[in-house]
């Protein structure tokens, strides 16, 4: 009775085994899902700095290749550089850790930059293999611009490329700054200027017919009376004199005739407002208009400007050295010194002091009392 059932237990266990050798056929590890392992190019993938780490591996084959400048072994072909030979110039640390994409330090740039100076110094006979180091090197220089990247990891250098030459780039538009004035694409001389919390900026347009001078005036006066005393002389008339010099134009009407009415004079807007209107005071009016004096070109300019924060006395400063700059720029060698003799052209950095924690003011103590 026994032995028949371990029989047919033995025949159940070999019917299963041979079901499941059927079903699994090759290794049991066929059947799991193993990718394969994507390997990293270089062995610099699992430094810190990969792209720093390549480049100086990179520079160091070359000069482990073409014979170091220290008498050290390298491949034939290359001789010591003379030491009469310029040094080059690379790209400073910050363009250099922009071009890899990496934050260097002093350190790391100044290795760096040693292996380049041996590299560049290197003089490698073969005519090619001179080019190929030397179209490597020249995407670390300073003011370099070349279309063509070398690639030292064993690929070939694309020989047609290496004639093309970089399209002349539009050149960027030179930033004007407003701290000594300067000329925009209008043809209006602007500046900038600061005083306490106050800004201000100013155009300056120069007036088709300046306005007269006082001195032009009375010289125009003058000439009329002298005009006047030599036609009495040459007609003889001693009584007629009197009547001849009541019918002499006067000064009024000879600066009306010197000055014709279509004549339009330099005017003063400050923020869209006439001076007298936007600045009451006489004073500050006359701190905007006081560069004009100095350089003699009262009249000659159209002025807008356009001021903000601070109060009154410090807009006006501020306006004053906007125009003195742009009044400066404008005039070049003739009112430059002027103005600069006149301190015009000198920011007033003073500014009230902050208020200090524990005290009532920026200096100011409170009265100490003992209990």
């Amino acid at each position: 009775m026994f032995a028949g059932r371990r029989a047919a237990a033995v025949a159940a266990s070999s019917t299963r085994r041979a079901a499941y050798a059927t079903q699994s056929s090759g290794s049991p590890f066929d059947r799991l899902d193993i990718r394969p392992v994507q390997r990293p190019d270089t062995a610099a993938y699992f430094m810190v700095k990969p792209k720093y780490a390549d480049l100086l591996s990179g520079i160091t084959s070359i000069v482990q290749q073409h014979g170091s400048l220290h008498g050290g072994r390298g491949g034939g072909g290359s001789k010591r550089a003379a030491g009469s030979r310029k040094r080059a110039r690379w790209l400073d640390q910050e363009d250099m850790a922009k071009k890899l994409d990496v934050k260097l330090t002093v350190n790391e740039y100044k290795t760096l930059q040693e292996r380049l100076n041996q590299a560049d110094r290197l003089e490698i006979l073969d005519e090619e293999e001179r080019t190929t180091v030397q179209l490597y090197l020249n995407q670390f220089r300073h003011g370099y611009r070349h279309m063509e990247v070398v690639k030292m990891d064993g690929e070939e250098a694309d020989k047609e490329g290496s004639a093309a030459q970089a399209p002349d780039k539009p050149k960027k538009k030179k930033k004007l700054h407003s701290y000594y004035g300067n000329k925009d694409d209008l043809g209006r001389w602007f500046a900038g200027g600061r005083r306490k919390t106050a800004r201000a900026c100013v155009w300056l347009t120069p007036v088709a017919r300046p306005a007269p001078t006082i001195a032009s005036v009375s010289r125009a006066v003058d000439e009329a009376v002298a005009a006047v005393g030599l036609a009495l002389r040459e007609a003889g008339l001693g009584p007629a004199a009197a009547d001849a010099a009541a019918a002499a134009p006067t000064e009024a009407e000879i600066e009306a005739e010197a000055v014709p009415e279509s004549v339009t004079f330099g005017e003063v807007l400050v923020n869209g407002k006439p001076l007298a209107d936007y600045f009451v005071r006489r004073t500050d009016r006359e701190s905007v208009v006081f560069p004009f004096q100095v350089a003699q070109r009262l009249g000659h300019y159209y002025a807008f400007l356009k001021v903000s924060g601070g109060g009154s006395t410090g807009q006006a400063e501020a306006c004053q050295l906007a125009v003195a700059r742009a009044l400066a720029a404008a005039t070049g060698r003739d009112g430059h010194y002027s103005i600069r003799a006149a301190g015009l052209l000198t920011p007033d950095g003073r500014a009230v002091e902050r208020k200090k924690t524990g005290k009532p003011k920026a200096r100011k103590s409170y009265t100490w009392v003992k209990r």
